[in-house]
């Protein structure tokens, strides 16, 4: 199930190219932090390098920096599990923001880690899964479990010495590996947010295991297996966002299925109702390739509610009471 369905790792860029009237908007951070600031305070904290320049803990891997450190961004490769991974983060503060694309898609898949971070008033991290974007290309395509995606996710983490509690954000297929990591790893992260998230169960209703697209392959049979057995947040920080247009899921991946619809909002509920302490939106109009960056400002927003939940200690205010639907969601019940 694509992040950016027949893009591969450019998904980012032809997303934006798709939107030529929102284009202005990533060179305009100080007017979308002027309209942010407008909805509700942002806190602005002094940005941090955090990448490629990071030692790496003994016996763990070591990075190779591909570019200088700046003031607001550093990016580099790390060793990890016998590869290499690309990682740009960039803001400082706690919970760090770890964001997890869909199948096929790189960091360019999500807002810039520098336009992010000040949005959202903390630490925001982006990387290239193994075959993808920046990270080692293999000579060809690896059929790989979630489960060693998620072995390379925290061996990265542990290298680049990514300062926790985290905030796991993923989209489509990420939103698999993100469930998954926080499965195997629940004392390491402190809230979730869930963008158009894959079902547990969609290698059941697809009747396909193994989803394959640009340079990526997954088999994602046993660890949906694991987390249908067990699937529950307790009272974490949870933010789950359906796009309102999931049209391209469906021929490109559920074609023919009457019931699509009705199965898909089902599922996007069920998430949302794995922690007691959730919000549960849509994104009307948006598509299921550009929901992490469209509308421009809902990814930021969302973000930034969890982070403040989780740094303050506090539970998620009712949606709404939110900005949420100000940055263009619409807030949807979670009964019955």
């Amino acid at each position: 199930m694509g992040g950016c369905h027949r893009c591969a790792g450019d998904c980012g860029r032809q997303g934006r190219a798709a939107y030529p009237h929102e284009a202005a908007r990533h060179h305009d951070l100080p007017g979308r932090l002027a309209l942010l600031g407008a909805m509700a305070a942002v806190a602005l904290p002094g940005a941090v390098a955090c990448g490629g320049t990071t030692a790496a803990p003994s016996g763990t891997g070591s990075p190779r920096p591909t570019s200088a450190a700046s003031s607001t961004l550093a990016s580099g490769l790390y060793q990890v599990n016998g590869h290499h991974l690309y990682l740009t983060c960039a803001g400082t503060g706690q919970p760090t923001v770890m964001l997890e694309a869909g199948l096929s898609a790189d960091h360019n898949a999500w807002e810039p880690v520098n336009e992010l971070a000040p949005l959202v008033g903390a630490r925001v991290c982006a990387y290239d899964r193994y075959g993808l974007g920046q990270s080692d290309i293999p000579a060809s395509t690896p059929t790989r479990t979630i489960d060693q995606v998620v072995d390379d996710l925290h061996a990265l983490i542990e290298v680049a010495r990514i300062p926790g509690p985290l905030v796991l954000a993923g989209h489509s297929m990420g939103g698999l590996i993100v469930r998954e990591f926080g499965r195997r790893y629940p004392s390491q992260f402190a809230g979730m947010l869930l963008f158009d998230s894959a079902p547990d169960d969609w290698d059941v209703y697809t009747g396909t295991e193994t989803f394959t697209e640009g340079g990526e392959s997954i088999d994602v049979q046993a660890a949906a297996a694991e987390l249908r057995l067990s699937d529950s947040l307790g009272s974490m920080p949870l933010i789950v966002v359906q796009a309102g247009d999931d049209s391209e899921v469906q021929s490109g991946w559920a074609p023919g299925k009457s019931d699509f619809q009705s199965y898909w909002s089902s599922r996007q509920l069920a998430l949302a109702k794995a922690s007691t302490n959730s919000i549960f939106v849509i994104a009307p109009g948006v598509t299921h390739d550009l929901l992490p960056q469209q509308p421009p400002l809902l990814s930021p927003t969302a973000m930034k509610l969890v982070v403040d939940a989780v740094h303050g200690g506090t539970p998620l205010p009712a949606c709404g009471q939110t900005q949420l639907p100000n940055a263009g969601a619409t807030c949807l019940s979670k009964s019955p």
